[in-house]
């Protein structure tokens, strides 16, 4: 019965998780507002760098960002160099990919924010423990998406 009274006072995920986004967003914002770089769009250039190529559909869907605004932030992007858009095999679908300056961008900019959550998670934790943490991270997000 105690494992159960410890799992019942325990807070929960969702609320573990509200509590850390704004002090990531706060260690995030300076970095990507130094690059330029809103944080969808951050998100959405991370998503077009992981892949060779996304159709505009995928990238709507693995960003959660409704099509007409994505559309926009595309826009914006493709306007600075970091994105381009071809039409697809069917014409009617345009395929997203990082040009190199956005390639350059987005390393750069990852290598920043790795550095700053590094920092974060060492005043919490040890190098081994982050570690775990981050895998263990991925593998819940992996499992849910």
């Amino acid at each position: 019965m105690a494992d159960n009274d410890d799992a019942v006072s325990e807070p929960d995920l969702g609320a573990l998780v509200g509590r850390l986004v704004p002090r990531l967003i706060a260690l995030e914002e300076p970095i990507l507002r130094t690059a330029g770089l809103s944080m969808w769009e951050y998100a959405i250039v991370s998503e077009v760098a992981a892949t060779a190529a996304l159709s505009q559909r995928e990238l709507s869907q693995r960003t959660g960002r409704d099509p007409t605004r994505l559309g926009r932030h595309l826009d914006e992007l493709q306007e600075r160099d970091i994105v381009s858009r071809e039409r697809s095999g069917n014409h009617r679908q345009w395929s997203v990919s990082v040009t190199e300056h956005g390639r350059e961008l987005h390393a750069r900019v990852r290598s920043e924010i790795r550095s700053v959550e590094d920092e974060l998670l060492r005043g919490a934790m040890s190098d081994s423990q982050a570690a775990t943490f981050r895998q263990l991270l991925r593998q819940l997000v992996a499992a849910v998406s």
